[in-house]
C-alpha cells in the first residue's frame, strides 16, 4: 500500500461529496480505475450525499450542531461497517457547517392575518332624513340627513333658495329645550348650499333643525317629531 494510496484515499469524503478540485478529481478517478479496495470505500460513502439532502430545510431550530458526544457516538456505530474516521468526521463537521448556515438564515416570517370584521357599533349608521319646510315669505327648501354618532350628532344639509348674502346658522334644537350652533357659512352664488355641521345632542333626543339668518330671523326647520 503506497503513500499515495493512503493520500487518495483520504480524498474519499470529499470526492463523494463533490467538493474536490479538478486536478484531485482527476486523480482520485484515475486510482478508483486500478483500486479495488478505494472503490468498495467509495462505494460504502455513495450514500452520504442522499441523507445529506435529506436535513431539514426548515426554520433554524429543526437542526442543531451536533455535540461531541454525539460525535463521538456516530463514530463508534459506524466503525464497525470499516468506515474510516477521518471521513465520517468530515461528515459531521459539514452537518455543524449546515446547522451553523440555516442558523444564520432569518426565521419565517408569519403570514399576516387579516383583520377581523368590524362590528356593528363600529360601522356607520344609517341617517334619518327630515324635510325642511320654509318659514313664511322664505323660499328655503331642502333636507337634512342627520346620523348618530357616538359624541353626538352630525348633521348634513341640502338646500336650495337661500335669501341674502348671509351668514346662515344651523342649529340643532334637543326635546328638553337645549339649542346649539351646528355650523354657519355665507352666501353661495347659485343661492344653494351643501353643508355639514355637528351637535353634542343625540340623535334620540333631538327635536329639529333650524336655518336662520343673519338677523336671526327663521327660515326653515326640519323637525323629527
Amino acid at each position: 500500500m503506497t503513500a499515495g494510496h493512503e493520500a487518495l484515499r483520504r480524498l474519499l469524503g470529499a470526492y463523494v461529496l463533490g467538493g474536490l478540485g479538478d486536478a484531485d478529481q482527476t486523480a482520485v478517478d484515475a486510482h478508483l480505475s486500478t483500486c479495488a479496495e478505494c472503490r468498495a470505500e467509495a462505494g460504502r460513502l455513495a450514500a452520504v450525499p442522499e441523507l445529506l439532502q435529506r436535513l431539514p430545510t426548515g426554520p433554524a431550530a429543526a437542526l442543531e450542531p451536533p455535540s461531541r458526544a454525539g460525535l463521538d457516538s456516530f463514530l463508534r456505530r459506524a466503525r464497525p461497517r470499516r468506515l474510516p474516521v477521518m471521513v465520517l468526521s468530515a461528515v459531521c463537521v459539514v452537518l455543524a457547517v449546515l446547522a451553523g448556515v440555516l442558523a444564520l438564515r432569518p426565521a419565517a416570517q408569519p403570514r399576516p392575518q387579516a383583520l377581523p370584521p368590524a362590528s356593528a357599533s363600529a360601522t356607520a349608521q344609517p341617517g334619518t332624513v327630515v324635510q325642511f319646510v320654509p318659514a313664511g315669505g322664505s323660499g328655503l327648501s331642502g333636507r337634512a340627513t342627520l346620523t348618530p354618532r357616538q359624541w353626538g350628532v352630525s348633521v348634513s344639509l341640502e338646500l336650495t333658495g337661500l335669501p341674502g348674502d348671509g351668514p346662515f346658522v344651523m342649529k340643532v334644537l334637543g326635546r328638553g329645550g337645549q339649542a346649539e350652533q351646528a355650523a354657519c357659512w355665507g352666501r353661495t352664488s347659485t343661492a344653494q348650499a351643501r353643508v355639514t355641521g355637528a351637535s353634542s345632542i343625540q340623535l334620540a333626543n333631538v327635536d329639529a333643525v333650524t336655518i336662520t339668518d343673519d338677523d336671526g330671523l327663521l327660515l326653515g326647520a326640519a323637525r323629527l317629531s
